[in-house]
């Protein structure tokens, strides 16, 4: 059996490179506008990818529940996959249809991937260990911003084909990284609820607290990812290019450090609840501050505000998730959370992209901010402490 800080430091890492990986759907514009798409065309892409992720989800989670070791090679075969799509679409040139599939195939396994890392937690703990949520999920982020702030740099100056390069790479590290946990031990069973437990009555879904952060994680998601994805349109918006993309993305990406560092020391203080609402409200502020944005500088400015949103969402839904569900459902409760994301995302993109080309960057960016609102009043009215 590894130690509590070996097996912490490689879930530090697992988060570092796994992010590293999302990291790549920032540039998922570069890559296809790159290659000949239309906006309208980027966002079916990416909303195709969170349909096929989503779908993928709740039987991937269901799989990593099964046993001991389940989460392990689950997580081995999404990242393998997501490897296979990356080295293919360095092999497929222009723009096609093969092109669009398997950008949807590697933008979905990225997706896929998600709830099984945050719940690869439990995995860890029920080996001997607690583990420091917040700080590994910082390294997730510094990982990302290291790779957008180099990757913005490489696509400006080689190619929009570094972006299915840094895919490989990265995956082959993530699976690395898994061969070492298949190394480390295997950890006892989890403890199954009885028959009327929570899984086998739906409990999770009928617990008013958790469907309430639900929905409002859909509406929350939907700016958050129509930011993400169309970011280098905003960017261009001001007189920006790749480069400024990629150190937009770096920026705030280390603004989520000292949150999630700080996560836990926060947790002894406040609620898992109380931090959801908090970091709600600070969602509605980001994206209205982006969408009045007239420079650079000013979109860095409503950007800044991802330190008390994104940051703080991220480790206090998984938190808030686990404790709803308990252990021997985290990966399920996870996904429901990773489904929800994934809903407002697809939304995000698919709309997004139709509205930039026919009503201008401005009008869906006011939907944006619109649906950030929506989330934060259903966060800050319905999320409570105990069930209402």
């Amino acid at each position: 059996m590894r130690s509590a800080r070996s097996l912490n430091g490689a879930y530090g890492a697992l988060n570092g490179v796994y992010w590293m990986l999302c990291c790549l759907n920032s540039f998922t514009a570069s890559f296809l506008l790159g290659r000949g798409y239309s906006n309208t065309e980027l966002g079916a892409v990416m909303a195709a990818g969170y349909v096929l992720g989503l779908a993928l989800q709740q039987p991937a989670a269901a799989l990593a529940d099964r046993g001991s070791k389940a989460p392990v090679a689950v997580i081995a075969a999404g990242t393998g996959l997501v490897g296979a799509s990356a080295a293919a679409l360095l092999l497929l040139p222009g723009r096609s249809f093969p092109v669009t599939a398997v950008y949807v195939l590697f933008f979905a396994f990225i997706i896929l991937l998600q709830p099984l890392v945050n719940g690869f937690a439990y995995y860890i703990e029920r080996l001997g260990t607690v583990v420091p949520f917040g700080v590994c999920r910082a390294v997730g982020s510094l990982g990302y911003g290291l790779l957008a702030a180099a990757l913005g740099r490489i696509v400006q100056r080689r190619g929009v084909n570094a972006v299915p390069w840094a895919g490989l790479l990265t995956a082959a590290a993530m699976l690395a990284l898994m061969g070492w946990f298949s190394r480390a031990g295997t950890p006892p069973e989890p403890e199954k609820p009885p028959a009327k437990g929570t899984e086998a009555s739906g409990g999770l879904l009928r617990d008013r607290r958790f469907r309430l952060m639900l929905i409002a994680t859909a509406l929350l998601f939907f700016s958050h990812a129509f930011l993400s994805v169309y970011m280098l349109q905003i960017v261009q918006s001001v007189g920006g290019d790749n480069e400024d993309l990629g150190l937009m993305t770096g920026f705030v990406a280390v603004l989520e450090l000292p949150t999630m560092f700080l996560f836990d020391r926060l947790l002894r203080r406040f609620s898992c609840g109380g931090l959801l609402r908090f970091s709600a409200v600070f969602f509605a502020v980001k994206t209205t501050l982006v969408l009045a944005a007239g420079s650079l500088p000013a979109v860095y400015g409503g950007m800044f505000f991802q330190i008390f949103a994104y940051a703080l969402f991220i480790p206090a839904s998984v938190r808030y998730a686990g404790e709803i569900s308990g252990p021997a459902n985290a990966n399920r409760a996870q996904a429901y959370v990773t489904v929800m994301t994934t809903l407002g995302s697809v939304c995000a993109s698919g709309l997004g992209g139709a509205m930039i080309d026919r009503l201008g960057l401005k009008a869906a960016l006011a939907l944006a901010a619109v649906c950030a609102a929506a989330g934060a009043a259903v966060m800050v009215l319905g999320v409570r402490e105990k069930a209402i």
